[in-house]
């Protein structure tokens, strides 16, 4: 088998409506609404009979916000120290819009290390 690319990440966020709006105010994306049945809205929280995930395209990849699963704490939060997604990195054009997010980030009250270069991953001539 060889991959071509990767399709789509699944995040499980604990309100959707919350994260959509940091999303598409602050970084600009825009989402889509996929409507779901109980086929797959069976091992969410509260076992609703229907629902909506949330998908943003990022290149050929979807980003999808989805609902907690059932289980799972109501006050749980994203650790880097557990297993699982450490981080999303987000593809631009130059470090200039970099710069600019950083500072846009900023106005929005979302804490950042500032713009930082990982040499292992990077792109010949980016």
């Amino acid at each position: 088998m060889t991959v071509s690319s990767l399709h789509h990440v699944a995040i499980r966020v604990q309100d959707p409506d919350r994260s959509r709006r940091f999303y598409e105010d602050v970084l600009g994306l825009s989402f889509m609404e996929l409507p779901v049945d109980e086929a797959i809205t069976s091992i969410w929280r509260g076992s609703p009979k229907e629902g909506t995930m949330l998908a943003t395209q990022a290149g050929e990849t979807f980003v999808i916000l989805v609902p907690p699963l059932e289980g799972t704490p109501a006050d749980d939060r994203f650790s880097e120290y557990r297993i699982g997604i450490d981080h999303l990195a987000f593809g631009v054009d130059d470090r200039a819009s970099l710069d600019d997010l950083v500072e846009h980030l900023g106005t929005h009250g979302v804490e950042t290390a500032g713009v930082e270069t990982e040499v292992v991953l990077e792109r010949p001539g980016r």
